[in-house]
C-alpha cells in the first residue's frame, strides 16, 4: 500500500525494515520479504514517473576522464534505472571474484557459489531467460560468452498491483534521506524529507541503503559527516573504489569463416577472454560485441585492408571465386576497470533543494584499463589472422601508444560499482559479507556499489543475487 509522507512517523514502530531506494535491489528485497510477511517500508526519494524536481537530485560534477553528465546516468524515481535499462544481463565469470595477477584488489570475499542460490529468483524479478553456458573457441584463447536479451522489467510496472494493494509493504514517495542517527553501534531513526520542507522520523529494526551505485555513497558520506564518524568510524575507502564499464566501438573484422566464431546470418555475438588468456596477458575482463555489417560497408573494409595488407588481395579474391561471402562486422566493446583507491565519489560544496551535498566523480582509466582493451582486440586479431578465418581492423585509438582513449562517443555503459566495497575487514572496505556495515549491527547496503570489482557483464542481475541473498540474511536475525 501506498502512504502520505506525513504519516510516516505514525507507522514508524510497526516496521521490520526500512529500505531506502526504490531501484532494481530496493523492490527486489521489498516484494520478497513482504511476501514472506515481513512488515516493510520503502522509502522512494522520487516521485511515482519521471520529475525534474526529483532528477535535479542527481545533478553532480566530474573530474578526470571524460563521462557522462551525472543529472543523465540514471533515473530517479519509482523503479529507478529498471525505467530505462535494456535487460541485457549474465551472472558475473567465477574468476571475476578472484584476484586476477594485472590486478589483486579484484578480489571478493565471496565467490560466484555464494550466489548461485539466488539465480533463478533474479532472473525470475528480471523477467530473464536462461543463459546458456559460455563456450570456449578452440585454440584461441577467447570464448563464446551469452547474455539473457529479453524484455527488460519495467520494477514500477510489474509490481504495481502488489505495491499498492499489499498489507505488509508500505511505499512512501518522495521521502529523501537527510539525516541518520546512530547510537552503541545500532541505528536508532533515519530523518526523511520531501520537497516542501516537511521533515519526518523513521524508526525500524534493520535499515537498508538501496539507492545505487553513486547515491549509497553520496548519502553515507553525508550521514557518516553529520554523525562525526559514528555511523562508519573506518571510513578510508568510503566512496573509494569507484568503478564503471568503459564502451568504445573498437575496430572493425572481415569473418572468411563465421561458423569457426559460432555466427550465422543474424549474428550479434558477444566474445571475451578466457581466464588462461586474463592471466597469460597480464589483463582483466573485456567483452567483445559483433554486429553484422551491411554488404555496402564490409567492401568498403574490403578495400581497405586490401590496401593495409596487399598480401590479403589473393586471398579475398580466391574466396569470393570460390562464391564464398566474406562477412563484415562491427566490434563494440564493454571492459573491466580496475579498482582503484583514487577513484572515488565525494561530497561537492554544492547542495541540492533538499540540503544534502551534491556528488562530485573523480574518474580516470588506468594504464591496465587501456591495456585490457588493446589484449582483448589483438587477442581477437592474432587468432582470425593465424587461422586464416579473418582479419581485423582496431580503430585508430586503439593504436596509439599509449592508447588515447575516445572523447565522445558511448564512453561508459552507465554501470555504477564500488564505493561501499565488500571486504573481510573495516580497513579496506565498507560493508562485510552479509553487506552489513561494519560498525552498525542493523545497518545494511544493496546494489552495485558494494561490488569489489566489476567484470565486463551488466551488473544488474548480480546486484538482484545480492539483494535476494541479504533478504536471507535479514529474515534469520528477524526470526
Amino acid at each position: 500500500m501506498y502512504i502520505d509522507f506525513k504519516d510516516i512517523s505514525e507507522h514508524s514502530d510497526a516496521f521490520d525494515i526500512c529500505i531506502i531506494g526504490a531501484g532494481a535491489a530496493g523492490i527486489a528485497m521489498a516484494v520478497t520479504l513482504a511476501q514472506r510477511g515481513r512488515r516493510i517500508l520503502i522509502c522512494e526519494g522520487g516521485d511515482r514517473d519521471y520529475s525534474e524536481r526529483s532528477q535535479d537530485c542527481y545533478q553532480g560534477e566530474t573530474v578526470g576522464d571524460p563521462y557522462i553528465p551525472l543529472r543523465d546516468t540514471r533515473l530517479r524515481y519509482l523503479g529507478g534505472s529498471t525505467n530505462h535499462w535494456g535487460g541485457i544481463c549474465r551472472p558475473l565469470d567465477h574468476y571475476d571474484f578472484s584476484a586476477k595477477i594485472a590486478a589483486r584488489e579484484t578480489a571478493w570475499p565471496i565467490g560466484r557459489e555464494t550466489l548461485e542460490p539466488y539465480y533463478r529468483a533474479a532472473a525470475k524479478v528480471l523477467d530473464l531467460a536462461p543463459t546458456p553456458e559460455d563456450q570456449p573457441i578452440e585454440d584461441s584463447g577467447i570464448k563464446r560468452t551469452y547474455f539473457s536479451l529479453g524484455s527488460p522489467a519495467r520494477l514500477k510496472d510489474k509490481y504495481a498491483d502488489f505495491l499498492s494493494e499489499s498489507t505488509t509493504l508500505a511505499c512512501c514517495l518522495t521521502a529523501n534521506l537527510v539525516a541518520f542517527e546512530t547510537q552503541n553501534g545500532k541505528a536508532s531513526s533515519a530523518t526523511f524529507q520531501n520537497y516542501q520542507g516537511d521533515q519526518r522520523q523513521v524508526q525500524a529494526r534493520f535499515f537498508v541503503f538501496a539507492c545505487g551505485g553513486i547515491e549509497n555513497s553520496r548519502l553515507l558520506l553525508w550521514c557518516n559527516q553529520q554523525t562525526q564518524g559514528r555511523l562508519i568510524p573506518q571510513a578510508d575507502t568510503l566512496g573509494r573504489y569507484w568503478m564503471e564499464h568503459p564502451h568504445a566501438t573498437v575496430g572493425k573484422a572481415l569473418i572468411f569463416e563465421p561458423a569457426a566464431l559460432g555466427l550465422d546470418e543474424d549474428y550479434n555475438v558477444f566474445l571475451s577472454p578466457t581466464a588462461q588468456s586474463i592471466t597469460s596477458r597480464q589483463i582483466l575482463n573485456c567483452g567483445l560485441r559483433l554486429h553484422r555489417m551491411n554488404a555496402e560497408v564490409t567492401q568498403t573494409l574490403i578495400d581497405e585492408l586490401a590496401q593495409q595488407a596487399p598480401t590479403l588481395t589473393g586471398r579475398l579474391h580466391a574466396w569470393q571465386a570460390q562464391g564464398k561471402r566474406v562477412h563484415g562486422a562491427l566490434l563494440r566493446a564493454a571492459w573491466e576497470q580496475e579498482p582503484r583507491y583514487d577513484n572515488r565519489i565525494e561530497l561537492s560544496d554544492e547542495l541540492d533543494s533538499l540540503g544534502v551535498p551534491r556528488s562530485r566523480l573523480v574518474w580516470q582509466q588506468s594504464d591496465l584499463d587501456r591495456r585490457t582493451i588493446r589484449e582483448s582486440m589483438l587477442l581477437l586479431g592474432e587468432y582470425l589472422r593465424d587461422k586464416e578465418l579473418g582479419r581485423l581492423q582496431m580503430a585508430e585509438w586503439l593504436a596509439d601508444t599509449p592508447v588515447k582513449l575516445p572523447t565522445d562517443g558511448e564512453l561508459a555503459g552507465r554501470h555504477h560499482m564500488g564505493g561501499t566495497r565488500m571486504s573481510l575487514k573495516a580497513e579496506t572496505g565498507i560493508v562485510n559479507p552479509d553487506c552489513r556495515l561494519f560498525a552498525q549491527d542493523n545497518v545494511f547496503v544493496a546494489g552495485s556499489s558494494v561490488f569489489a570489482s566489476a567484470g565486463h557483464a551488466n551488473p544488474t542481475l548480480t546486484l538482484v543475487q545480492l539483494a535476494l541473498r541479504l533478504c536471507d540474511r535479514l529474515e534469520s536475525q528477524l526470526a
